[in-house]
Order: C-alpha cells, then structure tokens, then sequence
C-alpha cells in the first residue's frame, strides 16, 4: 500500500511539474508574440510612384482585430459547447454518463487550440515585419514625400506626412500575410478537424457537414472583407488562409493526436438485452418486453403443422412396408 501511494504521489509530482513547464514556455512565447504585435518594427520597403495597387484610399476597418479575437474565441467556445450537448442528446441511454472525462478531453483540445493560436500569430507577425509589404491604402495613409524627378521609377528613400498615427503607419507596411484571414481560416480549420473527430450523431446525416461548410465560409467573407476595407491584396488573403490551414492540421498531427485522446462516444447496444441501461443524462423505462420481438404466429399454429407432418411421414411409411410385404409372399405357378 505504501509503494501504490508513493508512485501515485510521484505521478502527480511530474503531472504538476510538467503543467507548470508548459505553461511558462507558453507565457514566453504569449509575451514575445505581444510584443512583436505591438512594437514590432516592420522593414522599410520602397514603391514606385505610380503603382495603383497602393492607391486606394483608406476607410474604416469592418472588422477590427480586437472584435475579431473576441468574438473568434467565443465563438469557438460555443462550438464546442453545441457539440458536446448534441452528443449527449444522441446518446441518451446508450453509454453511462461521464462528465468529467467529457470535460477533460474539451479543457485539452482547448488548450492544444490555443497553442495553435500562439504559433500562428508568431508566424504572422514574423513575416510581417521581416518582408515590409505595403498595404493597398499606403499613399493615403503614409502620403510619403519624395523626390518626384525619380518617378516613374522606384523610390526608397521618402518620408511619411500623413495625419495618421505613428500606428497606423507602422500598420500600412504589414500586409503580407493576412492576419485576420490566417486567424479566422485557422479556427475553421482547426474546428472542423475537431468536429469531425467529436461529433458523433445518428439522427443527421448533414448537420456535420454544414457546421464544417459554414465554419469555412465564415473564415472566407471575413478575407474577402479585409480586400473590401483596401487592408490586404488578394494574395495576402490567399497566404493567410493557406498558413492558417498549415498551422492547424500542423498542430492537430503534432500536439492534437498524441495529447487529447477522443473518448468512445458511440457504444453498440444488443437488441435482446434484458438489462436497463439508464445513465444520469436520461432516465430509461423501457421494459425487457419492449425490447424482444413479439413473435408474428401463436406456438399452436406450429405445433399443429409438426404433427400433420409426423403422421403423413408415419402413413408413408407404413404404405411402403405393406409394398414391400406384398412383393415378398407371391404365389408359385404349378
């Protein structure tokens, strides 16, 4: 007894040492995304003066990324909620009811998402700040002066007189890749791998397909309103939601498959079972009657047909001696 409770202690021992490693690299990374985020210094490319794709003017954003974090959290949140309640709903009375084990493997696929979500956004802001790319609405927002004699050729050296803040400007060089559109095809990806392998319901064949459908194509209108807002070029939307899918499956296959283990949600159940199978999400009153099948003719009807066929088998045979008796004995002809 004394040996079972000093491994069982030592086995918590590593548990908490590993959660408390894992949380301080996770901190170390959130703190060197945030800063990359906030400060981060992006490379000072140059443009041609006549480029029309830098051309457009500048409008509010639709979707500002503090709403689109928001609500891409809460939305996530509220996936998971609606598909572990239709889980239960499918399974009532099919498999006892295990809530924690259930809310264990959420609080894990949370946490391997959230990892997701930190190397997506390194990776965004990394490349934003390395390459410099200048957002369509760079003219309106930086009004950069500069030696017009040079144009129509290539300017480096000019110097931003907008009215726009310093963050704004700093904003205007960091197009490539998208950040809204890697962070929103990211949840969509990431969730549909986990609907696919969570949800498991018997009573639609489609329900799992459009939840899929529609979290793709929420990610989509949410690219496509960054080209509208003249924030992002096409390709910088395309980068996004490429890196956004990479990072996800990247995740699910590295992270995903060997920390969170899925629980059997579907158990196959006997259709002769003469036990209830009741658990705390349900209540069964189905008898044992109700579960065999009633049989289609009364016993009598059989048992009559078993004795017309014994008797017209006896009489056949019966018959048959009598031939044979009668071949036997045949009189001499004098």
């Amino acid at each position: 007894m004394d040996k079972n409770s000093s491994v069982y202690r030592t086995s918590r021992r590593m548990i908490t040492i590993q959660i408390i490693v894992d949380f301080i690299i996770w901190l170390a990374v959130s703190l060197l995304v945030l800063y990359l985020f906030l400060y981060g210094k992006p490379y000072e490319t140059g443009f041609f003066c006549d480029d029309k794709s830098l051309s457009y003017p500048s409008i509010p954003e639709t979707i500002t990324t503090p709403v689109l974090v928001a609500a891409g959290f809460t939305f996530s949140i509220l996936l998971v909620v609606t598909v572990e309640v239709l889980n239960c709903l499918d399974n009532k009375c099919q498999r006892p009811c295990q809530w924690a084990r259930d809310i264990i493997f959420c609080v894990k696929s949370y946490v391997v998402f959230m990892i997701g979500f930190l190397i997506q956004e390194l990776v965004v802001d990394a490349v934003k700040n390395k390459m410099g790319v200048l957002r369509p609405n760079f003219f309106d927002v930086c009004k950069p002066q500069f030696n017009g004699t040079l144009c129509p050729g290539y300017i480096s050296e000019y110097t931003c007189t907008g009215s726009e803040q310093d963050k704004e400007i700093r904003s205007s060089r960091q197009s490539f890749p998208s950040g809204h559109s890697a962070f929103s095809m990211y949840i969509a990806a990431y969730f549909c791998i986990y609907v696919e392998n969570r949800l498991q319901i018997r009573f639609s064949r489609l329900l799992k397909f459009f939840l899929q459908s529609g979290l793709i194509f929420i990610a989509i209108l949410c690219g496509i309103g960054r080209i509208i807002d003249n924030k992002h070029h096409p390709s910088d939307v395309i980068a996004g939601y490429i890196l956004g899918i990479i990072v996800a499956v990247f995740v699910h296959l590295m992270v995903g498959k060997k920390f969170v283990k899925a629980p059997n949600v579907k158990e196959k159940t006997t259709l002769h079972t003469k036990e209830k199978s009741c658990d705390c999400c349900c209540t069964c009153e189905q008898s044992s009657d109700s579960q065999t099948p009633a049989t289609l003719l009364q016993n009598e009807y059989y048992h009559n047909i078993e004795n017309e066929r014994n008797s017209s088998s006896t009489k056949l045979i019966a018959l048959q001696n009598n031939n044979l008796q009668n071949m036997s004995v045949t009189p001499e002809i004098v």
